[in-house]
């Protein structure tokens, strides 16, 4: 199409540049030689097109429409593997995000009954494959529980100086009982599994 365009374009230009240089020239027999010359150059110029094609070599013509077309087929291929895996992507993330939804559904009642504990978020970390296996891919789990506390009531202070402190052992038996629980539940490897509650961290998903 290109070509075509070039083409009509310079006739037009040329049938132009004629036409001024017949105004300027005077009634005389150079005229009429002037006018032969542009004739020929005006019909060299409308043959032009069939002069390439034949001056081309036809192996070097098909060769460049064959180059061409896969050059074409090759951002094609790229384009659609792209999209392919932009798609891929956002089906993953949904399908996780289920995944998550299914799971703190399944332990946020039996965590608040036991602990008084609520599930906020639970995000998941898989293998990067495109056939997940659940649980099999998943690598880590993260789970952020938040401390319910009842309105109206308050709680009895008791101490007893008998006993020593020993918060941190807590925590720690707390945090086994927790990510026991969940392992159990979601029937997931508990090395996976790491639990944050209200500034306090358990567990990072290794070996313990």
């Amino acid at each position: 199409m290109q070509i075509v365009i070039e083409w009509v374009t310079n006739i037009l230009i040329f049938i132009l540049f004629a036409t001024m240089i017949d105004l300027l020239l005077p009634s005389s027999n150079m005229q009429k030689y002037v006018k032969m010359v542009v004739g020929l150059i005006l019909l060299l110029l409308m043959l032009s097109p069939i002069l390439k094609l034949l001056s081309i070599d036809p192996d070097q013509w098909f060769a460049s429409i064959i180059s061409e077309k896969g050059s074409q087929q090759e951002m094609m291929k790229n384009e659609i593997e792209m999209k392919k895996k932009e798609i891929q992507a956002s089906q993953r993330a949904y399908i996780l995000e289920q995944m998550a939804v299914q799971m703190k559904n399944k332990v946020d009642e039996e965590l608040m009954k036991e602990y008084g504990l609520s599930v906020e978020d639970v995000s998941l970390q898989t293998k990067e494959k495109e056939n997940l296996q659940i649980p099999k891919d998943i690598e880590t789990i993260e789970v952020v529980l938040t401390k319910q506390e009842k309105l109206g009531e308050i709680q009895p202070v008791i101490i007893d100086t008998s006993k020593p402190i020993n918060e941190p052992n807590n925590d720690h038996q707390l945090e086994k009982e927790i990510r026991t629980f969940l392992a159990t539940t979601w029937e997931v490897d508990e090395n996976k599994i790491a639990v944050q509650v209200k500034g306090r961290e358990w567990g990072d998903a290794r070996g313990h």
